[in-house]
């Protein structure tokens, strides 16, 4: 696989000229004044050294990784305080890191974040990649979490890989959420593939024109049950086959407010498969949920399902239990969380029954750097098998590992790979991978990458899907577009993808709201046009054909649940399958 991150920054390097001295934009506080770089090295990993004057950057720092730890890039860092100022939500912060790589090419990873412990993150993390030569890297933060006055700090993380870097200086400027930034100085992101005649789009295309469509035939018959002979219909493809769709709560198909309604009305037009967000995870199942909340909890449930039943769109179950420890049972001890786990797995699969189509069994199995796990726990390190032993015992659903990073080369990918593989040894069945797909500018791996990564994990398990997609960009709308378009593309056009999910599309109800498709006034934004154009058009099938003596119709399209309107205006529907592409249907 190519690395995409180099080719990223260089696009950017030469479309603006090699950047040297960076002009700063007008209106900024400098919230760095005064503040000193600062360094720390984990002796496991390499060394730092101060810059001395003999150097072209005094007070700088030279960090030296000679055993890089992917997983654990903050054991070696460089850093400065922010003591001027906090940060409010929507406040655009300009960073201007001053860095070079004497080792030929580097990664700093580049986080606005609280100084202290937690070290929560400001706004989402990026990446720089330094060159041989001194440049000044310009990067664009738009606050997410508020910090407190003077509590804020720009870090570099040095450890993900073997290299030899050089920090001289780094401004930190805080600007009003009004402030326009589309001049502002920036590395320009992109990823290989994007040109509008990438020979592996048009390939792509091709592919789903072969796997994704059927030769389908619809037989018509009269109340009598003679054929509906010579009689001309309009047959339009209204869910496809395929699963996509995104996540959203279940209060939302309760809800009559105009938000709700057209909330739901793009879920009705575009998707045909969605999943419960939170509603069917273990916390709000446990004994501490008070009866009230379990009756309300249920009702919103009931109605969701039956809304989505009327309208044939699918439910994917999420999920059974999450490794990565989640925050309501920390105070649990082992026994007890054992308990809460296989109760409330019981419990969940039993209320679903068969109105989820499968299951996130497991969730987050190896998860984020640093996150803790039940796997590393005396007593619960097979508490994973435990929940899937047991679902397999209460139902015949399918039961997937969902997992994130899988697209992105390093400890989460490779562990996951490797998790997935005892698994099968040992004779635990999977019936599919979610890669989970949270994304950010800063690394977009390109399509012929994630169609390899996907025959690569396809050895493990006979089904994959893109369980909850989304991309943060740092306002450029048209990458975001760009990518979305052509993720959906590349892996639509895979054969071992079941579907394809968002994790939400509303700003409204979002939990990453600069990823939203649709503005919380219901602005649709580039990326959400992207829905619209290839969801709701391009692959869409309409065919107005005339039944011959026998009844008969066939076309070439996507399978899936067709409207079907006659010329005096009477109408059905009718599904028709890549397994079973005929179908009958009474139009009277």
């Amino acid at each position: 696989m190519k690395p995409l991150l180099s080719c990223a920054i260089l696009c950017a390097l030469v479309n603006s000229g090699v950047l040297s001295a960076i002009t700063i934009p007008d209106q900024g506080m400098e919230m760095t004044k005064e503040a000193k770089l600062s360094a720390y090295v984990n002796k496991t990993v390499g060394t730092s050294e101060i810059l001395d004057s003999d150097t072209d950057a005094p007070g700088g720092y030279r960090v030296s990784i000679t055993a890089p730890e992917p997983s654990q890039p903050y054991l070696a860092q460089i850093s400065i305080n922010c003591p001027a100022g906090g940060l409010e939500k929507g406040d655009k912060v300009l960073a201007i890191i001053k860095a070079r790589a004497s080792s030929g090419e580097g990664s700093l990873g580049v986080k606005l974040q609280l100084a202290s412990s937690p070290f929560t993150e400001a706004a989402g993390a990026t990446e720089i990649t330094p060159l041989s030569t001194w440049n000044e890297f310009p990067v664009l933060f738009i606050v997410q979490n508020p910090l407190p006055e003077g509590k804020a700090a720009l870090t570099l993380f040095c450890a993900r890989t073997r290299q030899v870097v050089e920090v001289a200086s780094i401004r930190v400027l805080r600007y009003s959420p009004q402030t326009d930034v589309s001049k502002f100085p920036r590395i320009r992101r992109t990823y290989e593939g994007r040109e509008p005649d990438a020979p592996w789009r048009q390939a792509a295309l091709e592919r789903i024109e072969k796997i994704r469509k059927a030769d389908c035939a619809l037989h018509l018959t009269r109340a009598d049950g003679k054929p509906f002979a010579n009689q001309k219909v309009k047959l339009t493809l209204r869910r496809h086959e395929f699963g996509f769709g995104s996540a959203t709560p279940a209060a939302f198909y309760a809800k009559d407010t105009p938000d709700a309604r057209r909330y739901r009305d793009i879920i009705d037009r575009l998707f045909s498969i969605i999943v419960f967000e939170n509603d069917l995870k273990d916390m709000w199942w446990g004994e501490k949920t008070p009866p009230h909340e379990r009756t309300a909890r249920n009702e919103e449930l009931n109605q969701a399902f039956a809304w989505l039943e009327k309208r044939n769109i699918a439910v994917r179950g999420h999920y059974l239990m999450q490794v990565a420890i989640p925050s309501n049972i920390k105070e649990m001890d082992a026994a007890a969380i054992r308990r809460h786990f296989l109760d409330t797995s019981r419990q969940r699969i039993e209320f679903a029954g068969n109105r989820v189509i499968e299951w996130d069994a497991i969730n987050h199995p190896i998860a984020w750097t640093g996150a803790k796990l039940f796997s590393k726990i005396p007593g619960l390190e097979n508490l994973d098998r435990e929940v899937l032993t047991q679902a397999r015992s209460l139902t015949k659903l399918p039961m997937w590992v969902n997992e994130d990073q899988l697209f992105r080369p390093g400890a989460q990918s490779d562990d996951t790979w490797t998790y997935l593989k005892q698994l099968k040894q040992d004779g635990i069945k999977i019936d599919g991978i979610g890669n989970q797909a949270h994304l950010h500018e800063s690394y977009l791996p390109s399509p012929e990458s994630i169609l390899q990564i996907t025959d690569h994990f396809a050895q493990l398990a006979p089904h994959q899907s893109i369980t909850e997609f989304d991309l943060q960009t740092v306002e450029d709308e048209q990458l975001a577009a760009d990518y979305t378009r052509d993720i959906l593309i590349a892996c639509f056009s895979h054969p071992a993808y079941t579907s394809f999910l968002w994790w939400g599309f509303w700003e409204g109800s979002h939990w990453e709201p600069s990823a939203a498709s649709w503005k919380k006034d219901w602005t649709i934004l580039k990326r959400g046009e992207v829905m619209e154009e290839w969801l709701g058009k391009r692959w869409r099938t309409e065919v107005t054909a005339t039944s011959d003596a026998a009844g008969t119709i066939t076309w070439r399209g996507f399978p899936g649940w067709y409207d079907l309107t006659t010329e005096e205006g009477k109408k059905t529907e009718f599904q028709v399958t890549m397994k079973k592409s005929s179908a009958t249907a009474t139009p009277e």
